[in-house]
């Protein structure tokens, strides 16, 4: 059985051997993890741009108003007047026009109720489509650029264990078994998700379940999604609770990280932890990590 302590010795060996290698490696890592993120950008500035267009087109029109102002006891006023507001505008300019009955028209720029209900629908219209469109980018730009990097990193820790790797493992993915490699992967993330809907803890399971699919492709990409997720099953019974450990060992890393604005996660934390997954796969898959 291995030990964190022999994997986190044997990955930080590893990573020492091929120092600026690793580091280059795990900035490509933080760089795809981070990249997807940009499109809510996007929904969101379009967002705001329908939001001003709709505003203008408020002020572009307006609605009728009636309001009747009774006379009092001054005897200045023998009779009612009645002042009715309207967006149409008089092209002399002073706001009021007195009407052959008697009554004033006062213009006045506002909006009709159908017409804000309408304008109220189209805006939701809109936002969803936009929404649903940068989501479908999104999981397009992560199923064909992400992953295949993701595991081309992944394939560079692992071979970086025993001897220095070269970096151009990290486009691995691109160049052997593509589309199954892509098939592979996207697959693996859509039932992390779906489990994910059945409340948070299912989909965590799922995550450490399928922790060795991209190494299980990586070596041999030509497996099929069903036999990759069922290898990387079986291979994780009885060491997701492990595997969970591990990772929260390296906490202490990350909280150091944070007061140096990140820049110990990249030249140090995020090589050191990628080193150490790799292990991981390797002591359990060919036991290296036994005493």
């Amino acid at each position: 059985m291995w030990t964190r302590k022999q994997l986190k010795e044997k990955g930080k060996a590893s990573f020492k051997k091929a120092y600026w290698k690793c580091v280059l490696a795990a900035l490509i890592l933080a760089f795809i993890a981070g990249g997807s993120g940009g499109f809510s950008g996007m929904g969101t500035s379009l967002g705001q741009t329908f939001g001003n267009v709709s505003e203008s087109n408020d002020d572009e029109k307006g609605s009728d108003t009636t309001v009747v102002v009774d006379g009092d006891d001054d005897e200045s006023y023998d009779e009612s007047v009645s002042v009715t507001f309207n967006s149409d505008l008089d092209t002399d300019g002073d706001g009021i026009i007195e009407n052959e009955d008697g009554s004033f028209t006062v213009k006045s720029d506002g909006i009709s109720d159908e017409d804000a209900v309408a304008i109220g629908v189209a805006f939701v219209v809109v936002v969803i489509v936009v929404t649903g469109v940068v989501i479908a980018l999104a999981f397009v730009f992560d199923a064909f650029i992400v992953n295949p990097l993701e595991l081309g990193c992944d394939r560079f820790f692992f071979k970086n264990l025993d001897e220095p790797a070269s970096l151009s493992n990290v486009v691995y993915g691109f160049e052997h078994n593509y589309k199954s490699i892509v098939k592979g992967m996207f697959m693996r993330d859509l039932f992390i998700f779906l489990w994910s809907l059945l409340f948070i803890i299912p989909g965590i399971v799922k995550t450490y379940e399928y922790r060795l699919v991209p190494y299980l492709l990586a070596e041999n990409p030509e497996m099929d999604y069903k036999t990759v997720l069922a290898k990387s099953s079986e291979l994780m019974k009885g060491q997701k609770w492990r595997a969970f450990v591990l990772d929260l060992s390296f906490i202490g890393w990350e909280i150091l990280a944070a007061f140096t604005c990140g820049l110990l996660d990249i030249f140090y934390v995020t090589p050191y932890r990628c080193s150490t997954n790799a292990a991981l796969y390797e002591a359990i898959r060919y036991g290296a990590a036994e005493e």
